[in-house]
């Protein structure tokens, strides 16, 4: 079965989108696949699959001068692709850092003009022969435009996988001009999702609001792993207690990361009895990173995916924080993150931070699989008490493992998954 995949990072096991993808598909025989990516980047996994690379940059090269082509095919491997420039690279972590929203629309201006439908890509296309089309459906105008041409020109089915709130307008934001790009890109992602045969999402709540939207029938996918050849052990934790975070941090995350900061300087007022390690790629300004460094609380780059799973191995309590806010709650309510499946098949102790009306909290709560702070005055208490009584680490480690098992079985969501594919390509 050959599918090809819209997307808007390459296809790489180092990125978000790429580690998901990955898990998700690895082990699933008979599968070619080709990644059209809209960033810089290298694809790199262990797929058969080739690429074609939409840019920026490229799509303006191509507007000044017809010579130079708005997209290129890139192969599998480490040494292809292109690489974004430091400048590009601050312009655009400082667009994410203000949140500029003319930016956003600066660049998708770019895309409207640009003449990504090229022979380039239309050959790309018709030299792969896509039985199926398998679609992450982004909150993006110029992503999903491209995902509908793909659709159109290929006239083969289309699946749809989304893992945020990329529709709805229950949403909090005081901004004008939010409301009018939120207006304008749900019409899009309802477009690409009116277009798909199944519409996979990535939690219950998801499940259950999007089944009363849209046509297509709505199941369940999440990252999976393999629970039965990974038994964890869980020995008794010395002190310092070791904990670790690792991702994005939003400003409802900081917030909430602050809090959980501020605990672990309160429990080493007389000696170190916790550490905090805090792992991200978020750029944070100097005073923001200042709140986050307490005692006994460490700030630190992103490191490689590998390296991150062996600190996570070593440490004693996992983090996982989403903001307490309306706003920020209402951004994630029907989101699960996918960090949490690696937290489950460690056998980690969780320590989470949030409200139940959001999903991947309320999954936590319904299966008994962390302990979760729901408010501010928690954070504190919550972490006192499991730092002083290790066999809580131990026993919700153990509880985390069996939540995972149960939930995010490899065998059990592959099979599902394989089973659509075929039924929808029709093979």
């Amino acid at each position: 079965m050959n599918i090809l995949v819209v997307s808007s990072t390459p296809w790489n096991g180092k990125n978000s989108f790429g580690n998901s993808f990955s898990n998700i598909f690895n082990g699933i025989d008979n599968i070619r696949f080709a990644n059209v990516c809209c960033k810089p980047g290298n694809i790199e996994n262990h797929f058969d699959m080739i690429g074609f690379q939409i840019t920026e940059s490229m799509l303006i090269n191509n507007l000044r001068h017809r010579s130079h082509p708005s997209g290129k095919v890139v192969h599998n491997c480490k040494t292809d692709g292109i690489q974004r420039s430091r400048l590009e690279e601050q312009t655009f972590n400082k667009a994410r850092l203000l949140r500029w929203q003319v930016f956003f629309w600066g660049r998708d201006l770019i895309w409207k003009a640009g003449r990504w439908k090229s022979t380039e890509l239309k050959k790309f296309i018709d030299d792969f022969q896509p039985d199926l089309i398998f679609q992450p459906v982004y909150y993006s105008s110029y992503l999903n435009d491209i995902a509908q041409f793909v659709k159109k020109y290929t006239n083969v089915p289309m699946v749809g996988y989304i893992s945020d709130d990329n529709y709805t307008l229950r949403q909090f934001h005081l901004s004008p001009l939010y409301w009018i790009d939120r207006l304008w890109k749900r019409t899009k992602v309802k477009r690409t999702i009116d277009m798909c045969e199944i519409l996979y999402v990535i939690s219950d709540i998801q499940k259950q609001e999007y089944e009363k939207i849209f046509r297509p029938e709505c199941k369940i996918l999440t990252k999976c792993a393999d629970f039965e050849n990974s038994i964890p052990v869980w020995p008794k934790p010395q002190k310092p207690v070791v904990l670790l975070y690792a991702g994005g941090i939003s400003a409802g995350r900081f917030e909430s990361l602050k809090l959980l900061a501020n605990a672990v300087e309160k429990l080493n007022c007389e000696e170190i009895i916790s550490e905090l390690h805090i792992y991200t790629s978020t750029p944070l300004p100097t005073k923001k990173q200042l709140e986050l460094s307490k005692q006994g609380c460490f700030l630190h780059n992103a490191v490689p995916y590998e390296e991150l799973i062996s600190l996570q191995k070593k440490a004693d309590i996992l983090v996982h924080v989403e903001g307490l806010s309306l706003k920020e709650r209402l951004q994630v309510h029907q989101s699960f993150s996918t960090k949490l499946v690696d937290y489950f098949v460690l056998g980690k102790c969780i320590f989470a931070i949030g409200t139940e009306d959001v999903a991947s909290i309320k999954h936590l709560i319904d299966n008994d699989a962390a302990i979760v702070a729901c408010d501010k005055k928690e954070v504190y208490v919550k972490l006192k008490s499991i730092v002083e009584e290790p066999e809580l680490i131990m026993h919700y480690g153990e509880k985390a493992y069996k939540c995972g098992k149960k939930h995010h079985g490899k065998d059990r969501m592959q099979s599902m998954l394989k089973e659509d594919l075929v039924r929808v390509a029709k093979l």
